[in-house]
């Protein structure tokens, strides 16, 4: 069970993903705070594994709540959950301390996929803001490439293909044949509007898959 602190100041909103993470029965949510001053004194007495944090709230944002977290010991991972995804804002957060960051319109897929990529030690950005960021940096990948589109399946075997792994070690990690694999990986492509293996490792790099 991982635990978690959910920070908003839209009260239905963080009311309804705290129950429908709760729902999966992997998370528990140990506390909600409704402004970075309220999730710093959260913290004070809790300890989560994870924190998801909006940064548009008032008496303190998110961004410098963030970079007050980051001067006490053993603070915990940050996800930011924002409306805002440009590149600013994306580069704001990151700079401050966040291990990933998710657009508030995204599919619970990805939302579970980037907790547990953050869990794991690993960073995530959504492909939608990386498509923010690249278009601010220069020319990359299209921004349409976006692992919601993706099962979660399909962003299991991404990972492992991005990893180097071979169809045939991919199918005897999961149980399932090197035909599945090599069929999963031709939608992938399919889906990601990408045609070769390293376009793939290009974009799980962007998407915190994969370190460097």
């Amino acid at each position: 069970m991982k635990n978690l602190v959910i920070a908003d100041d839209h009260v239905v909103l963080r009311q309804a993903l705290c129950e429908m993470l709760e729902s999966k029965g992997e998370y528990h949510v140990l506390a909600q705070a409704s402004d970075g001053e309220e999730l710093l004194r959260v913290l004070q007495s809790q300890q989560p594994d994870l924190v998801i944090l909006d940064i548009d709230m008032p008496k303190l944002n998110g961004i410098l709540a963030l970079e007050r977290m980051q001067q006490g010991l053993n603070h915990p991972p940050v996800l930011v959950l924002s409306a805002d995804e440009s590149a600013r804002q994306v580069r704001s957060a990151i700079k401050a301390g966040a291990k990933g960051y998710i657009p508030k319109n995204v599919g619970m897929t990805e939302l579970e996929f980037a907790i547990s990529s953050i869990l794991s030690g690993k960073t995530y950005l959504s492909p939608s803001v990386t498509g923010a960021l690249m278009s601010a940096e220069g020319p990359s990948l299209n921004a349409p490439n976006s692992l919601a589109v993706l099962s979660k399946r399909e962003i299991e075997i991404l990972g492992h293909l991005a990893d180097g792994k071979p169809n045939r070690v991919i199918g005897k990690l999961l149980h399932i044949s090197t035909r599945t694999v090599d069929t999963h990986r031709s939608n992938i492509l399919k889906k990601l509007k990408l045609k070769t293996n390293a376009e793939l490792v290009k974009i799980s790099i962007c998407c915190g898959l994969i370190t460097v």
